[in-house]
């Protein structure tokens, strides 16, 4: 008999217990679904937009260590900034370069005007759209004839800015320095960006 007062009062304690619980006590903001395990977070950022980028083949003259371009301007690429990284890795383990990346389609095409086996052969305009004043920086290489491959030399480099013909005269005196210049970027910031992107590959 005190067993079942006992379980009778316990039964009643905790639905008395239960229908103290109101509603407006329970925090379900931060979750948006249900799962089986219980509540999932629902990431709902806005996905991430592409940028742009090519190939260029160049080749290293160990004699007088310059750099060649060789090739100038493959198709473009398109992707998130972590496929870019990688394709910069995949570049250079096939003596390629992966120029960019880029915020746009049209900026894209405007560097690949440049890169061309030598400065006579550039016979395009810059789009009308690139601005008086755009931001570059140079990367070094080395070959590694064994793996058939390049990579890169850790030097520091800071971000330049200038006109279509400063960037020019930079691309061209570099190559003779066994330096390459990435670019032109449309905007500074996003030069940096970029030159980040190339440090994570040394």
């Amino acid at each position: 008999m005190k067993k079942i007062a006992r379980i009778f009062i316990m039964a009643f304690v905790l639905l008395l217990t239960c229908n103290t619980i109101n509603a407006k006590d329970i925090d379900l903001s931060k979750t948006t679904a249900f799962g089986i395990n219980g509540p999932e977070l629902v990431d709902d950022r806005e996905p991430e937009p592409p940028v742009f980028w090519y190939f260029i083949r160049i080749r290293i003259d160990g004699k007088k260590r310059e750099i060649e371009i060789t090739g100038g301007g493959g198709k473009i690429s398109s992707g998130t900034k972590k496929a870019f990284s990688k394709a910069v890795w995949w570049g250079i383990a096939h003596r390629q370069m992966a120029v960019g990346p880029f915020y746009s389609e049209a900026e894209a095409l405007n560097s690949k005007i440049y890169y061309k086996k030598n400065r006579d052969k550039i016979n395009e305009l810059p789009q009308a759209t690139a601005p008086s004043t755009m931001h570059w920086f140079e990367v070094q290489l080395t070959e590694l004839k064994r793996l058939n491959s390049f990579e890169f030399t850790h030097s520091p480099a800071a971000v330049s800015s200038g006109s279509a013909d400063t960037f020019t005269d930079a691309l061209y005196e570099g190559l003779t320095f066994q330096r390459l210049s990435i670019g032109p970027f449309w905007d500074y910031t996003q030069a940096e960006e970029a030159k980040t992107i190339y440090r994570l590959n040394e």
